[in-house]
């Protein structure tokens, strides 16, 4: 095996110590591939430790064997503000003792919490925060991060022999490292989209010029690739129709989830209680929201009170300012405050633990115009806890799969009047303890198939190059 042995260089702008859902796709083909004989060499950020999303027990996750190499990752923003506020001579009022810190939702981007009195030196700095957001870091935060990490990229694929690139987006700043390296050096690139840039749903605040600029970047980029990978064969269909200049091939590989993990939990007896609990692990922010579900509820608790003592519906993860408002608004208008619980953020061994002993896992799916594409990494814990599924979903590639394995029941986003149909369904039938799932359909989503899959697309493609390419 070692004198077939080939080297990958994996441009991951989310890995480990950091903590966002994209980091895992990134860590599973990373220990998988070097299981199937690869050398992989990462390189991703040197992690911000004043971040939120950095908790360094999460190094633990770097698999053995797999070298890691870290570009800086300036804040230009936060550097560039203390150098104007340093200049101007301003500084921070002070914060009386019993007010409430500012915290900013990553989300709105709104201060939440009792904050000073604005100074005449806010509204430039509002200023100058808006256009580095939205104008200058094009296409996203980690354009600095880009820009440090290419030299390093350059360095590492002339000391090592590099067969293969593979670039995982987003961040979609990751996207001109591997660019230039197949440009300037002609090795294979592969291209991961785990979401879309150009029409993702969550990019939708994105206003049309900049939306244009950056479309124009992508295509630029994209006709040097060799291989563009989606996470649904919806949005490979949409990659292929919008990037129709280049010659890549393209290929589907959808997230996935490790069975074994989910074993512990699953080999004790599951806890029941006397309440009907659904159970929601995630975040809900921009078009992910669920309103539909808690408006069902209330409308079903309206006609039939015992619900508000028979059902629980617990959110686990971070909820958006703006959503909690709105939510607040419901749960008051139908009086059902007591069935929603909001304990934020758990940790990972408590969210898993929740949802092999939920009654029914809530799925709320984002909505958008590409929306029929997108596929939760959280479907595939769902599928692992084993528990059924009550999916919030516009028809599409979650509600696929869902009624193909006989896992759930899917009803629209935002429909409250089929929400409330279903969910009445639901509650008036007994709790399944067991699933009739269709195993061998599943069996693609486990992680270690799909590694396999991507290590043969990988084989082509250093094999082949841009000669075999079908467009």
């Amino acid at each position: 095996m070692i004198s077939n042995r080939k080297t990958i260089l994996i441009i991951a702008g989310e890995f480990p110590p950091i903590k966002t859902i994209g980091r895992i796709r990134s860590v599973k083909f990373a220990e998988h591939l070097t299981q199937l004989g690869w050398k992989v060499i990462v390189l991703t950020v040197e992690p911000r430790k004043d971040s939120p999303i950095y908790i360094s027990s999460l190094e633990a996750e770097v698999p053995e064997g797999v070298e890691v190499y870290r570009a800086p990752w300036p804040d230009i923003e936060s550097e560039t503000i203390d150098r104007i506020k340093r200049l101007l001579g301003y500084k921070s009022p002070t914060v009386q003792a019993d007010a409430s810190p500012v915290a900013a939702s990553p989300e709105s981007g709104r201060p939440s919490g009792n904050h000073p009195r604005a100074s005449i030196f806010d509204l430039p700095l509002c200023a100058y925060k808006y256009l580095l957001r939205n104008w200058v870091n094009i296409p996203d935060d980690y354009r600095s991060w880009s820009r440090q990490a290419l030299p390093l990229a350059k360095q590492i694929c002339t000391e090592q022999q590099i067969d293969v690139v593979y670039t995982t987006l987003p961040p979609f700043s990751a996207a001109r490292i591997g660019y230039q390296l197949q440009k300037e050096l002609g090795i294979p690139w592969v291209v991961d989209y785990r979401d879309l840039w150009y029409g993702d749903v969550l990019r939708e605040w994105i206003n049309p010029l900049r939306e244009r600029l950056e479309l124009a970047l992508e295509r630029r980029y994209m006709k040097h690739a060799n291989i563009i990978i989606g996470v649904s064969e919806q949005k490979t269909a949409f990659l292929k129709q919008l990037l129709k200049g280049t010659q890549a091939r393209f290929d589907t590989l959808t997230n996935g989830y490790d069975p074994e993990i989910y074993t512990p939990y699953l080999d004790a007896p599951r806890a029941v209680n006397d309440t009907i609990d659904f159970v929601f692990t995630g975040r809900l922010f921009k078009n992910r929201r669920g309103y539909a579900f808690a408006e069902a509820l209330g409308q079903l608790a309206q006609e039939q009170p015992n619900i508000k003592d028979k059902v629980r519906v617990h959110i686990l993860g971070g909820v958006s300012p703006e959503i909690q408002q709105r939510y607040d608004e419901i749960l008051t208008q139908y009086e059902i405050n007591n069935i929603y619980l909001f304990p934020g953020d758990v940790p990972y061994d408590q969210a898993m633990r929740t949802q092999v002993n939920a009654d029914y896992l809530l799925l709320i799916v984002d909505t958008g115009k590409t929306s029929d594409g997108v596929i939760p990494g959280k479907l595939f814990e769902y599928i692992a806890a084993r528990r059924p599924i009550f999916a919030l979903a516009d028809p599409g590639a979650t509600q696929e799969i869902i009624e193909r394995a006989g896992i759930g029941c899917v009803v629209p986003a935002e429909s409250v009047e089929q929400c409330k149909t279903a969910l009445r369904r639901l509650l008036e039938s007994e709790v399944p303890e067991t699933l009739a799932r269709d195993e061998d359909y599943l069996q693609q989503f486990e992680r270690w198939n799909i590694s396999q899959r991507l290590e043969k697309i990988l084989r082509k493609t250093i094999g082949s190059g841009s000669e075999d390419s079908t467009g």
